[in-house]
């Protein structure tokens, strides 16, 4: 899933623009630090604020509409975290990476230092970067097909790089043919009109998603497909039918299923399987924690998850739990792991197949949102025996309540040095679980806000790039769940109250771990509005303080991908790895990089930055591999 939602208040100024108007609950305001050696034009701003701040500010109109040569406003330090931008440059996000690339970045020419402990591994990433054919623009961002980019860190101090679009089945005849062939989840139909769609239920596998290393391998997640497996050197696609169904666990075809015999519906190509695009690690059993799913239409509305336990070195999994989930018509996009359960927060969306089947909409658009509908947990005990069947426990939580990634979930209560209990036995009832979600979840379309965006007042690089004046804005939600009582309390988790942020992740060796305290994640304002990220921040769970750094307001920040430091001994040793896009008056159409982060000190800055010679479409998600993992 995209980035932020929501955005700040400011007032009219001069020539049409904003001029801050900013008002601090709290004595603590933020100072800016600039250092030119690393960051060029992008600023750092010191920050260390406590979760009881609060701001307000009052906005004209339409957020983004500034233009990019108003740089009396996008440079002026005092608006960082105010969620002031312009949608001429974010335009460029979804806009086509315009080739594959392979070259080298010389360690002179990387600006800091790449940290030892880094040199030797690689970085995975992946994202929509093609969004048309043949001059035919996709219907939707997320239709996008999917570039995946390899940063090698080699131990002289430069830095490989290489991009390749996923060359699934699919990819490759309509590349050959250059046209679209296939049908998008999010809409966009083969070309030949109405009749040409009618009764075609395929979808293109985008391949678009993430990037998962597992068993010295790689293979690029689309949480509507299979597998598809790339080549850890070439990104090439390896096999030879280009999806990987280990070794038959996840059956082709697509995922609806009218309850028919498994072979009736083979021939028409349903009852088919996709594999998650976010598996998780448990850190504790060394195991790879993943599932695939299926949804049932008829006669009894339901998704089938088969969740999966794959130890290292191996596809075959150690542990096969099936949980069948009533009354669902749509997967969740993540999960939480704790030692006890796999927790799902479902949504509530309804599936109307009839539009899908006739060729008038894509399978994405017929979900349809049911936000007056309480959120359901669905909370699947570990302990099933291997190939059992196991009921979840289903809670009900709270309304208008949509949630999307999981940085992890613990059993017991919140390290929240704030929250208590009257039986401290009562410990082991609970679970809590971190999500980042929309603070509010209106009807209508699944991710239809996510659509095209409307005309400015200046011009755009693509219309595909969502105006977060349409969109809800991202919040990191805590929810303490009582198992025993079925119970479920949500609220921003310590020091998250109007803060947009997105793509949250902890140290991956405390996944699961009641004592993990810290949280990083993309960041886009304070004002509790939705916007494009444009720095980063490390949130302390359980004292609600935060620690930030702002890239400027003309540079997009991606996730961060945590990596653990060699004989670390503190939660948070670790380095962040996340990329960027940068817009200036010499590259107005910007330039991509990747910046290299401190965990124990995101304030400071980069200690690294690398620059590309291009831009690149703004991606989703990734993963790195160590030199001694590859």
């Amino acid at each position: 899933m995209p980035l932020f939602y929501h955005t700040p208040s400011l007032s009219r100024g001069m020539h049409g623009n904003y001029a801050s108007a900013i008002t601090f609950a709290s004595s603590t305001k933020p100072t800016t630090k600039t250092n030119p050696a690393i960051f060029e034009q992008s600023s750092k701003n010191k920050c260390n604020q406590s979760k009881t701040n609060t701001r307000t500010v009052s906005s004209y109109k339409r957020r983004g509409n500034i233009a990019p040569t108003d740089l009396h406003i996008l440079n002026d330090e005092k608006t960082f975290g105010k969620c002031v931008y312009s949608h001429a440059d974010w335009s460029h996000a979804y806009k086509s990476t315009l080739k594959e690339s392979e070259y080298v970045i010389k360690a002179e020419d990387v600006i800091g230092r790449i940290p030892n402990d880094v040199k030797g591994g690689v970085l995975y990433r992946v994202g929509p970067g093609k969004f048309e054919r043949n001059h035919k623009q996709y219907k939707h961002m997320l239709d996008g097909d999917g570039l995946a980019l390899r940063f090698e860190f080699e131990l002289d101090g430069k830095v490989s790089f290489l991009s390749k679009f996923v060359r699934t089945k699919e990819f490759k005849e309509e590349d050959e043919e250059d046209k679209v062939l296939y049908r998008g989840t999010f809409g966009t139909m083969r070309e030949g009109g109405f009749l040409n769609n009618f009764g075609d239920i395929r979808t293109k596998n985008l391949a678009n998603t993430n990037i998962l290393h597992w068993n010295s391998r790689v293979f690029a997640l689309y949480e509507a497909g299979r597998p598809v497996e790339l080549d850890s050197l070439t990104l090439n696609t390896r096999d030879k039918n280009e999806e990987f169904d280990f070794d038959g666990l996840v059956p082709e075809g697509q995922v609806l299923s009218f309850g028919f015999p498994r072979e009736m519906e083979q021939k028409i190509g349903l009852g088919g399987k996709a594999f998650t695009a976010h598996p998780h690690v448990d850190p504790t059993k060394n195991v790879l924690c993943a599932w695939c799913w299926r949804s049932f239409v008829y006669p009894q509305k339901a998704v089938e998850i088969t969740f999966f336990e794959f130890p290292k070195n191996s596809f075959v999994p150690e542990k096969t739990i099936v949980a069948r989930l009533e009354g669902c018509e749509a997967a969740p996009h993540d999960f939480g792991v704790t030692s006890k359960y796999y927790v799902m927060a479902l949504n509530n969306l309804t599936i109307d197949p009839l539009p899908y089947i006739l060729g008038i909409k894509g399978a994405g658009e017929c979900l349809v949102s049911q936000p007056e509908s309480p959120l359901r947990f669905y909370i699947i005990p570990r302990n099933t025996c291997n190939g059992g069947s196991s009921q979840p426990i289903v809670i009900e939580g709270p309304n208008k309540a949509f949630e999307i990634h999981t940085p992890f979930a613990h059993d017991g209560v919140p390290i929240d040095e704030n929250f208590t209990l009257d039986d401290e036995n009562a410990n082991d009832e609970f679970l809590t679980l971190y999500s980042a979600g929309w603070d509010d979840f209106k009807e209508g379309t699944f991710l239809g806000e996510w659509g095209r965006s409307a005309a400015w007042d200046f011009p755009i690089a693509s219309s595909l790039t969502p105006d977060f004046n349409n969109i809800d804005s991202t919040v990191l939600w805590r929810y303490v769940v009582n198992i025993s009582k079925k119970t479920i309390e949500r609220s921003p988790a310590p020091g998250c109250n109007n803060v947009c942020i997105d793509h949250p992740h902890v140290n991956p060796l405390y996944e699961g771990k009641r004592e993990c305290r810290y949280v990083y994640a993309s960041l886009s304002n304070f004002e509790g509005v939705s916007g494009p990220p444009l720095g980063y921040v490390k949130i302390d769970l359980k004292t609600g303080s935060r620690n930030v750094w702002f890239a400027g307001n003309r540079t997009f920040c991606e996730e961060l991908v945590v990596v653990p430091k060699e004989n670390g001994t503190n939660e948070d040793d670790v380095w962040l790895l996340g990329m960027f896009s940068s817009h200036q008056d010499d590259i107005p159409d910007g330039q991509s990089g990747l910046f290299i982060l401190d965990g124990r000190d995101v304030e400071a800055g980069p200690i690294a930055r690398v620059n590309l010679s291009e831009r690149i479409s703004h991606g989703l998600h990734g993963t790195y591999v160590s030199q001694q993992s590859r």
